[in-house]
């Protein structure tokens, strides 16, 4: 997807019956980083939807385990060894 049409807006968004306590923190917030609330609310709606969830990154790792043949009971044993090999030099 080139950047024009990742930046393109796709929707608009309304939220109903937010807490007026929360609006008018997430204005301050918006203000103390010279940012208009919709800027600060972007910013902060792109950072959630681009950190993977727990899910997510837990699928990614099963996949990558997956197409390299390595079992969670290798990485268990290599981060055993890896433990032992320190512990037994600072024994």
């Amino acid at each position: 997807m080139d950047a024009e049409a990742e930046n393109e807006v796709s929707s608009n968004l309304t939220i109903r019956a937010l807490p007026m306590s929360v609006r008018r923190t997430l204005a301050t917030r918006a203000k103390a980083r010279h940012m208009s609330l919709n800027a600060y609310l972007i910013e902060r709606l792109t950072q959630e939807a681009e950190t993977p969830t727990m899910a997510e990154a837990i699928a990614k790792l099963d996949s990558t385990r997956r197409k390299y043949g390595v079992t969670s009971e290798d990485v268990v044993a290599a981060v055993r060894e890896a433990r032992d090999e320190w512990a037994a030099e600072w024994d």
